[in-house]
This record gives structure tokens, sequence and C-alpha cells, in this order.
């Protein structure tokens, strides 16, 4: 008795390489090879579906005013554009996801009016993210302050980052060190939705 799969090719590995004896006239009896020896089916049940949840978008309404350049400022983004499962938190400023994954976090901020000495005596305005609020953000980006005058930063930071779905939260910051001699700079954060926003959404479990 001649079979299907004894008609057709199969590399090493079980590869379907060749059909070439597998017709009509060769085929005795027997039945067509199966899904292993071939082209898998997928249907509905089969394919996985990612959708990038969960996700939000906050933004800063209202300037955040008299910023003083004496450490990290966790900057509260107090309005909402979207927030799929209500996770983040508008008080706190902290998105704290109950789904364990990684996640794709993003922070755009804009520091204006600065006051106090010129901005050419600091060293440097950066922004952050940082995961649980403690130690070094886990994504930075700044602008050297030392040449020029500056009235107005916008800039975007933008990590990946493992959250545990329990207790763990992302909050964005921003940061400019202590000026010499002993005199500070003041700054605001400009509280506008499109030049100062933080959001996040889920890659991957």
């Amino acid at each position: 008795m001649t079979r299907a799969r004894d008609l057709a090719d199969f590399n090493a590995e079980g590869v379907l390489t060749s059909t070439s004896d597998l017709n009509a006239t060769n085929l005795v009896s027997g039945t067509i090879p199966d899904g292993r020896f071939g082209a898998p089916t997928f249907n509905g049940s089969n394919i996985t579906h990612v959708h990038n949840t969960p996700h939000f978008r906050a933004y800063r309404s209202g300037n955040l005013t008299n910023l003083v350049s004496d450490g990290w400022r966790e900057v509260i983004c107090n309005g909402e554009d979207s927030d799929s499962a209500n996770y983040y938190d508008g008080t706190t400023g902290r998105y704290t996801p109950q789904s364990a994954g990684y996640y794709q976090v993003q922070f755009t901020g804009s520091a204006i009016n600065f006051g106090g000495q010129s901005t050419a005596s600091a060293q440097q305005l950066m922004y952050g993210i940082k995961k649980n609020g403690t130690g070094d953000p886990v994504a930075v980006n700044y602008i050297d302050l030392t040449q020029a005058y500056v009235q107005r930063f916008t800039a975007t930071v933008s990590t990946i980052v493992y959250l545990n779905g329990v207790t763990d939260y992302v909050s964005p910051y921003v940061y400019v060190p202590r000026i010499s001699p002993s005199s500070s700079l003041t700054f605001d954060i400009a509280g506008e939705r499109q030049y100062t926003n933080f959001s996040a959404f889920k890659l991957t479990g």
C-alpha cells in the first residue's frame, strides 16, 4: 500500500521539501499527510492578538511653578487624555499597572521661566523616569546649560521597564544640579498637554 507520506520528500528536520511524486497516478491508497507534514492551519483560536494594553496618557494642567535647583522633583501630570484600566493616579502622578510585563514609558517635559542666576551658571537640566521613586532614574535626557542663557527647554525621555503588576510604579522627574556658589535657579514646568506629558503602554508579559 502506497501512502501519500511515502511519496512526499522530507528533510532531516521533518520539513516537506518535495511533492513531485504525490499525484493521483502514484497514490494507490492511503490518506493525504496531516498538518504535521504540510502547512499549518490558522484560525481565530490559535492566533494570539497583542493589543498593547493597559495604556495611558496624562499631561500637566497648569504650570508647576518655582521649582528650585536642589534635587530631583517629581512632576505630577494632573490631567488625563486616556487610561485604559484606570491605573494612573493623577494626584500622585504615578502609574501602577496591575498587569505584569515590560512597558514602553515616555515623559516629555518643558521647562520655562528661568529666574535667579543665569542658566549659564548651572550645569545641566535633566528629565528622568524613576521606578518606585527611589535611586537614580532608569532613563535620563538632559541639556548642557553652561553655554547659553536658556529660556525654554523641551525634551523627551523614553525607556522600556519591567513592572511586576502589583506594587511597581513609574513617574516622571525633573532636576537641575545646585549652582555655584549658593544661589539657586528657579524655573517652571509648562502646563500644556503638548509640551509636558507622561505615557506608557504594555509591550509583552
